[in-house]
């Protein structure tokens, strides 16, 4: 008969259960700190995009522009080739003229094609201020008939108004 020698298997080994219980609830404790350390990542960056949101929000509620022209009477000047419109600040923030964004029939003007100036030569657009917009557009002249024109600030509120040529 073979003969095991059981007495090993029934020593009591308390001692390596709690070593290895205080293993386990040590890594538990690591696991649990870095799930809580990622997911109050994720909720600190959640705050500060929804911040910032509000914040562009807060400031596009706050902007209006309007555009002053008579639309059955728009400026060209024959000799320079360029339209002349005029746009109103109507909102409550001050904006800067060098980011306007101008469209004349879905069709993007160039910096270079457009002449930006306050009426009374500030370097900032206020509430209340009028700014003139001389701008060469391609066709120059327009075609008679139908066109529109937007006028966008750098926070994308815009401003449109549709006006005929002849």
């Amino acid at each position: 008969m073979l003969r095991t020698n059981r007495d090993p298997l029934l020593k009591d080994t308390g001692a390596e259960t709690a070593v290895t219980h205080m293993i386990f609830f040590i890594t538990a404790m690591l696991l649990a700190i870095s799930v809580v350390v990622l997911v109050s990542g994720n909720v600190q960056s959640m705050v500060s995009s929804s911040g910032a949101g509000s914040k562009l929000l807060s400031e596009q509620m706050r902007t209006d522009i309007t555009i002053v022209n008579d639309p059955e009477i728009i400026p060209f000047d024959n000799s320079t080739g360029k339209y002349t419109f005029y746009a109103k600040n109507t909102g409550k923030t001050e904006l800067a003229p060098e980011y306007v964004t101008i469209l004349v029939d879905g069709l993007l003007i160039e910096p270079a094609d457009a002449d930006i100036a306050l009426v009374d030569g500030d370097v900032v657009w206020r509430p209340g201020d009028i700014l003139t917009l001389n701008v060469t557009t391609k066709p120059s002249p327009l075609d008679a008939g139908d066109h529109r024109v937007l006028v966008a600030a750098d926070n994308g509120k815009s401003g449109a108004m549709s006006f005929k040529t002849e």
